[in-house]
């Protein structure tokens, strides 16, 4: 990793630099190097004022494959006690994102028959968004999240939720004081736990005979498919596929049963797992297998082909922002999640090409994106600019159909970029 006090990235070393063995996160196995984003600041450790002179530390942000189980992970993992140690997201921002949370227990309750002698468990539980749509059912639950911020949210709006990193010591924690869960779920975040060993075997140690452990992740074949090198950052360790993760299941006497695909996130999947032989395998498990085969998914050459087009985004996003200040235009940014960040410090945006960032996110406003410092304002501020910006990069791109009509009812008649 490298500190530097100035806005620009380091450049890459050439020769001279020894390469660690990086093994995979699920089997163990030695990996291949892929697409390297080159060294940047944890994405969500967004600046105040008073940090921009202060200096900032960049890790390395490059992926690597497995060629035994075919997990994509970071080759670099930062203390998870430094990426969440002031974690600025919260779950409930959008209603898409809302929608898709609280489908689950509404899911679950119906797969398994929850009731009132039920307890559910979300890990990552954020600002207790998931674990409302167990309310009107009238589960009981716990989210146990290690973000100070979401979780004081979650509490005060009564969402019981312990500030725990989720692992097995915290498993245990959880059993001698609630019992054994029916439902476990981890959205968004079953890719960020670094202890993964740990994760697991609290799952297995938590959930009862017939319960289910459902995760909802970024799937990597659409990632790989739509070139989506933006949801690459610090806090996303694994960037998962069915294979991988039925060969992670099988080390801990647990199968995926059932599989879904949605567009939520730019494409993610919703994984059903359980015990081994608790539940009948639905034949989505193979069809989905089959078709990342089908799409040269587990081959070299496609994670090579990948970071040549992420390479190609790079250079027509940065000619497209750059033709547009350098003719007196004005450009920012619109919505500042952590992908932001990967966009603008691999692309090199900053400040003299995006003016600012608008976010609705009270725990983003006023702070400054790291590494390339641009300011983040009010949502409402890019309605009062004069004169008004030309053209805004949507870096939350993935929710276009909710944010877009909206920007365009109050005004906004500027060019939307995609990243």
């Amino acid at each position: 990793m490298t500190s530097v006090s100035n806005k620009g990235l380091p450049g890459s070393a050439k020769g001279g630099d020894t390469r660690h063995r990086v093994d995979c996160q699920i089997c163990g196995s030695p990996t291949i190097p892929g697409l390297d984003l080159g060294h940047q600041p944890v994405s969500d450790l967004i600046l105040s004022p008073a940090q921009l002179n202060q200096p900032e530390t960049f890790y390395p942000l490059q992926l690597y494959y497995c060629r035994t189980c075919w997990l994509t992970q970071l080759g670099y993992s930062v203390n998870p006690k430094v990426v969440f140690k002031n974690f600025p997201f919260v779950s409930g921002t959008t209603q898409t994102a809302t929608r898709h949370l609280q489908s689950l227990p509404k899911q679950l309750v119906e797969m398994l028959s929850l009731n009132r002698r039920s307890f559910a468990i979300d890990i990552g539980s954020n600002d207790g968004t998931l674990l409302k749509g167990y309310v009107p059912h009238g589960v009981k639950f716990l989210g146990v999240d290690p973000a100070g911020d979401p979780v004081r949210i979650a509490n005060a709006q009564g969402i019981e939720t312990l500030h725990r990193f989720f692992n097995a010591e915290t498993a245990e924690e959880v059993l001698d004081h609630y019992g054994k869960a029916e439902a476990i779920t981890a959205c968004g975040v079953f890719a960020h736990i670094a202890d993964l060993v740990g994760v697991m075997k609290g799952v297995k140690r938590l959930l009862v005979k017939r319960g289910i452990f459902a995760t909802d992740s970024q799937y990597w074949l659409d990632m790989v498919l739509r070139r989506h090198y933006d949801n690459i950052f610090h806090q996303h360790l694994r960037y998962y596929s069915l294979k991988p993760l039925i060969h992670l299941y099988r080390q801990y006497d647990m199968e995926v049963f059932d599989v879904e695909r949605s567009e939520v996130y730019g494409g993610s999947i919703r994984v059903f797992g359980g015990h081994s032989g608790a539940f009948p395998i639905s034949p989505r498990v193979a069809e989905l297998v089959a078709l990342e085969e089908q799409q040269k998914l587990y081959n070299a050459g496609t994670q090579e082909r990948f970071a040549r087009e992420v390479r190609q985004r790079k250079r027509k996003l940065f000619d497209a922002v750059y033709k547009l200040s350098s003719a007196g235009k004005k450009v920012i940014g619109i919505g500042a999640p952590a992908k932001a960040a990967t966009v603008c410090n691999y692309c090199r945006l900053g400040p003299d090409q995006v003016e600012y960032i608008t976010e609705v996110n009270p725990l983003r406003i006023g702070k400054f994106l790291p590494g390339v410092h641009v300011p983040i304002l009010s949502e409402e501020y890019m309605f009062q600019d004069s004169p008004p910006a030309d053209a805004g990069i949507l870096f939350a791109w993935n929710y276009y159909d909710e944010i877009v009509p909206k920007l365009r009812q109050r005004g906004f008649k500027g060019k939307v970029l995609l990243p």
